[in-house]
């Protein structure tokens, strides 16, 4: 209970009931949990968990992600986050973990430790009063309470985070919170409304979670319908939904957040224009752990050969290591070979699932190239038709 008030006041929140069953629950497994103590007090909170990291190919991997980091304004700049990750990376490279992950609340903090932008995501904005949709997509609307929805998301979620870089695992406690059957004690139940979209034979294929946000205006409706979460197995089922959330009732706009960068939904219009992108970012930042087995692990779309030295600051991952990849496989061992390209860890981190350019960051300064064409065969090597995507807060 201590722990969380304090990791929830690092946040700027005082708004906690005291619920110790809670608490030991979503801090569980408790060696993952770091604090710093100050005269019994506790003054920084750490917390990691296992989870699996799908890969390009459709390849997941085991990976530690990070979260509830915070230290008290009366004690930063003394080296605390330091110790506490420093801790946290060495633990995970012993379990096996080939990479971490996390959610950066400040851009500049975590590059410092080997995290690099990732994955990243989109806000879109849908005007419903003017769209008109090139295909009615595919399955059966139904809305549905939040016991059924626990039982037949879970289902699609995997079947999608299987297909998609840059997606995590999610535990039995997240999607009993995400369906609303538990919840933090001080929260109130969700607003919200679900559905699912069955196919001919009754599976579910797809889900929407929004909230009807009621406006008037000169006794004329011009609510809004924000969604919180959309997950779909096809991109027919993806435009059932949308095209869904166009006909409600009521509703003039359509919001949605954390989508991929390759969003549907202009695609899926008219005039494409009619669906505006309102906002994009950073999402996930990933470091690696274990080079080798990372880059052995994931899939390939060209062949080549590349020789990289890793420069890790911390120690945990540095190394020269040299990558043949193909379609049919690869493999990704230490080499006394001399190195193509030296690149810090972090920039590893985010050119290993393909949602930035390895090319990119070397025109940027993000890494050194020593044999010509050697960043363009690199880049090559790392790029993914899929971009990463991750709809899952952590």
């Amino acid at each position: 209970v201590a722990f969380r008030r304090a990791m929830k006041a690092g946040f700027g929140s005082t708004d906690v009931v005291d619920d110790e069953e809670f608490a030991r629950r979503l801090h569980d497994p408790p060696d993952r949990v770091l604090a710093a103590f100050d005269r019994g007090a506790i003054v920084a909170t750490y917390l990691s968990f296992a989870t699996e990291l799908t890969v390009p190919g459709g390849v997941a991997v085991d990976a530690g992600a990070v979260t509830a980091v915070t230290c008290r304004a009366t004690h930063r700049r003394r080296g605390i986050l330091t110790e506490m990750i420093s801790r946290d990376l060495a633990v995970s490279k012993e379990r096996g973990e080939m990479a971490d992950v996390l959610i950066a609340a400040e851009y500049p903090i975590y590059g410092r430790f080997g995290y690099g932008p990732a994955v990243w995501y989109s806000d879109w904005e849908l005007d419903v009063s003017v769209a008109e949709f090139t295909t009615p997509g595919s399955g059966t609307v139904e809305f549905v309470d939040n016991e059924t929805f626990r039982k037949e998301a879970p289902a699609i979620f995997e079947q999608v985070r299987r297909a998609r870089p840059g997606m995590i695992g999610r535990t039995a406690l997240e999607w009993d919170m995400r369906s609303d059957l538990r919840r933090p004690p001080e929260s109130k139940p969700w607003p919200g409304f679900r559905v699912l979209v069955r196919d001919d034979a009754g599976t579910a294929q797809g889900w929407a979670s929004y909230v009807h946000k009621e406006n008037w205006s000169d006794f004329r409706p011009r609510a809004t319908a924000e969604v919180a979460d959309m997950c779909s197995t096809s991109p027919a089922v993806e435009a059932r939904l949308w095209r869904f959330l166009a006909e409600l009732d009521h509703v003039v706009t359509v919001t949605a957040g954390d989508r991929p960068v390759d969003e549907l939904l202009p695609l899926l219009l008219v005039d494409g224009r009619h669906a505006r992108r309102t906002a994009g970012s950073d999402f996930i930042w990933l470091r690696p752990l274990d080079v080798a087995g990372l880059l052995a692990a994931r899939r390939y779309d060209v062949a080549g050969h590349v020789v990289v030295d890793v420069v890790d600051r911390l120690g945990v991952a540095d190394g020269r290591f040299a990558l043949d990849a193909s379609p049919d496989g690869a493999t990704c061992v230490p080499t006394t070979e001399s190195a193509e390209v030296t690149l810090p860890v972090a920039t590893l981190g985010a050119a290993s699932l393909g949602g930035l350019r390895l090319k990119r960051m070397h025109d940027a300064g993000w890494c050194d190239e020593h044999v010509a064409g050697a960043v363009d065969r690199a880049d090559a090597l790392l790029a993914t038709r899929v971009p990463p995507w991750c709809n899952t807060w952590f």
